[in-house]
């Protein structure tokens, strides 16, 4: 019998790529709605009672409108938006935290799929605060670097028109320190204060780069760069979608933020030295950072192989 998927925003960046990937599985029936009536309450909640999980591929407002109309729906959400990923009742969609997680997220009926910047951020961090290297009030800096693709359908256009200049180059925003990716960072890794977070928009499609820098002689423990790369090759150890790349390897000294686009994967390298450590996390925005991740969700929620569906680097 075949699971019934509902995507409300299917027209959107992430929720496209969700309705390509999932159009050709045979496991899956998507339940369709008219264009004229896609915003249409009604019409919304009509699709809700038919589907068995439903991906809410909205702005913030729209999904929890939808949140709304899912009452009383035998249906199970998956909200890609950023309002509902770390609220109560609410199951955090990077089963790579723990087998715990991935369990928790099979058996839930709400999943908030992470952030792009989030999931880059979280991959790196929390196996480092959970080891007790990292303390919660560690003053943490990151930098990330993604693809257009990352600002959705306007940001593309721009990018792919007839663009100016400072389109040519990589583009510094969130410059407030405000990034709404931010709350699930501090919360999921247990930090006592939100990092200082640098995200860069440049002029490529897709890929995104996440790097956190580290002092030695800040961390709660005394380690080496090779210390830091073990425990997270040990944390992430026979999981397909996290790779810890040999100890030592540096991409022959250039790291290219586009490098795992086009997969549902993630790389992550240590580099640097026993004094300064860097730790990089690479993988497609658009891929582990939004619909790949859904779908791993989608998938374990119906009790599948997670990988289903999926494509992988590894």
């Amino acid at each position: 019998m075949k699971t019934k998927v509902f995507i409300d925003g299917h027209e959107g960046t992430t929720g496209l790529r969700i309705h390509e990937r999932l159009s050709n599985r045979q496991d899956i029936e998507l339940v369709p709605i008219a264009d004229d009536v896609r915003k249409d309450p009604d019409a919304i909640r009509a699709c809700m009672k038919q589907a068995d999980i439903a991906f809410l591929c909205l702005p913030d407002g729209a999904a929890a409108e939808a949140v709304t109309l899912a009452e009383g729906c035998d249906v199970r959400l998956i909200d890609t938006s950023t309002g509902r990923r770390v609220a109560p009742g609410w199951t955090y969609g990077f089963p790579e935290l723990s087998p715990q997680q991935a369990e928790a997220i099979a058996k839930s009926d709400r999943v908030g799929n992470p952030g792009c910047h989030a999931s880059g951020a979280i991959s790196i961090l929390q196996p480092l605060t959970a080891a007790g290297i990292v303390s919660a009030d560690y003053p943490v800096t990151a930098f990330s670097l993604t693809g257009y693709s990352g600002g959705g359908k306007k940001m593309i256009a721009q990018y792919e028109g007839d663009k100016g200049q400072d389109l040519y180059a990589p583009r510094q925003y969130g410059l407030v320190q405000q990034h709404k990716h931010l709350p699930e960072i501090v919360t999921i890794c247990h930090l006592t204060q939100e990092p200082v977070f640098t995200p860069i928009v440049d002029d490529y499609y897709s890929g995104m780069e996440v790097m956190i820098p580290f002092f030695s002689q800040l961390l709660a423990k005394k380690v080496t760069a090779q210390d830091v790369w073990q425990v997270l090759a040990d944390h992430y150890a026979g999981c397909p979608f996290v790779h810890v790349l040999p100890f030592g390897e540096d991409k022959g000294g250039f790291i290219a933020a586009n490098d795992m686009s086009g997969y549902d994967d993630m790389e992550i390298l240590v580099t640097g030295n026993d004094q300064r450590i860097m730790v990089t996390s690479l993988f497609d925005n658009l891929g582990k950072g939004a619909s790949g991740a859904a779908i791993q969700n989608m998938n374990l929620m119906m009790g599948i192989d997670p990988t289903t569906g999926l494509n992988l680097k590894y």
